[in-house]
């Protein structure tokens, strides 16, 4: 099962309303009312919460009686075994496939329950769009998925850059065996962009599920019903070397689901490692590359600060000698305050992601990573943003190149150089990414 997206409600705020002086009878009892609704709504959330916890512990028993799932130790095993026993006891249910089902719906009851009564509060949009898609999911586990598509498309619509509610719809329209709709769905969801955890992991979802639609239809030389037959989709992004031994930093996003992934001149590279989380895969090409990326060490960049990007959009339609652009470091968190992430100006595309991100002395400070949808937030807000996009911010970069023990290279930003200067550095070390699906 899936992971539960839980939402943190504002115990602060419950806490400051205890001890607000209230003046009159009458706005203590809608205080008090406040808080016990507050408090109903967590009650909501937690029973859900435990309920498919309960729920994924009987899918583990499942698949270990069937032999696909294999406990660690004894120990574990007995554990679980216990701990399922108990629920069969609680449940008068004695059937695994029963069990399960008995618990999901009750999960199912709370999450719909949830989203009639405590919509009021919701903080931000974010919060209905995950519950709503964790309503999808649960019709889904139930085998309800035709139910499953209306509250996905209601979720898409509230939230267009919430990957996985299209995510979810594209494994509704699979469940279903439409699968021209379920590509469609995987596709959208790919271009939204992994500027969030959730996000990164609906992306990596979405290109596993293309990759395996397409080796079944290679598998079978056919084509689901009522689809074409299509050649091999390419899709693309950028990369930079960052160690003399052809250890390349892209995207995760950029390198998830491929079933060859290449650089400039159809050479091979194998990916190392990545990390959805923070969007950053790392990738090995069997070459010596001439130039390799330089970090800044030291202090950090800050707001207002010069930046300039690299990497290579929308190929085949402009230069394919590499992007350049400049802006300046508009914050240093990404959307809703996520530290992940640091937001720039600087004008990225399609095919910018993955791409370095340079301070004036070209030394390395992020990587490109997404772009704000400005239509749909138009479509939203009524207002159209300028320049809104997104890097990965340069201590989650650091951390993985660490983790993974890569000799990179760091030295302090003492000394401006040209725009003109840093697009040659670009240029040097960064490399067009080739994921074939």
């Amino acid at each position: 099962m899936k992971k539960v997206w839980m939402k943190p409600y504002a115990c602060s705020l419950t806490l400051a309303a205890m001890f607000l002086g209230v003046p009159t009878l009458g706005r203590a009892q809608s205080m008090q009312q406040r808080i016990d609704h507050l408090n109903h709504c967590t009650d909501l959330m937690n029973q859900s919460t435990t309920l498919q916890a309960d729920g994924q512990s009987v899918d583990e028993m499942i698949a270990y009686k069937k032999g696909t799932l294999t406990f660690d130790s004894e120990d574990l095993k007995s554990t679980m075994m216990r701990k399922v026993q108990a629920l069969e006891s609680e449940n008068s249910v004695y059937d695994l496939d029963s069990l399960r089902k008995a618990l999901l719906t009750r999960a199912l009851g709370y999450v719909r329950k949830e989203e009639e009564e405590c919509s009021d509060t919701d903080q931000n949009k974010s919060w209905r769009s995950q519950r709503l898609n964790q309503i999808g999911f649960l019709l889904r586990l139930l085998g309800q998925s035709e139910d499953a598509i209306p509250i996905l498309r209601r979720c898409m619509e509230l939230d267009p850059d919430f990957a996985p509610c299209p995510e979810q719809m594209g494994a509704a329209f699979l469940d279903l065996s439409r699968y021209p709709e379920a590509k469609e769905a995987f596709k959208k969801t790919i271009e939204i962009g992994g500027f969030s955890e959730w996000n990164a992991d609906a992306i990596t979802r979405a290109r596993d599920s293309l990759g395996m639609m397409n080796q079944v239809e290679r598998d079978h030389g056919q084509v689901p019903v009522n689809e074409e037959a299509k050649p091999t989709q390419h899709s693309f992004g950028t990369g930079f070397f960052v160690s003399s031994d052809g250890e390349i930093l892209t995207n995760n996003h950029v390198v998830a689901g491929c079933r060859n992934l290449t650089i400039k001149g159809g050479l091979p590279v194998q990916v190392i490692s990545r990390n959805p989380a923070s969007d950053l895969a790392l990738v090995k090409a069997e070459v010596e590359p001439d130039q390799i990326a330089v970090f800044r060490s030291g202090t950090s960049p800050k707001v207002g600060d010069t930046v300039v990007t690299f990497g290579f959009p929308l190929p085949g339609l402009l230069s394919s000698e590499g992007n350049v652009s400049t802006g300046v470091l508009s914050a240093t968190t990404g959307l809703q305050n996520d530290i992940r992430f640091v937001q720039i100006s600087a004008p990225v595309q399609p095919g910018n992601s993955g791409g370095p991100v340079f301070d004036t002395s070209g030394h390395v400070v992020g990587v490109v990573v997404a772009k704000l949808d400005a239509l749909r937030v138009a479509q939203i807000t009524g207002d159209v943003p300028q320049n809104v996009n997104f890097a990965v911010h340069w201590s989650e970069v650091r951390a993985l190149l660490d983790e993974q023990g890569v000799k990179y290279k760091k030295l302090p930003s003492q000394q401006a150089i040209s725009t003109s200067a840093i697009a040659k550095i670009g240029a040097e070390v960064s490399v067009t990414l080739d994921c074939t699906q």
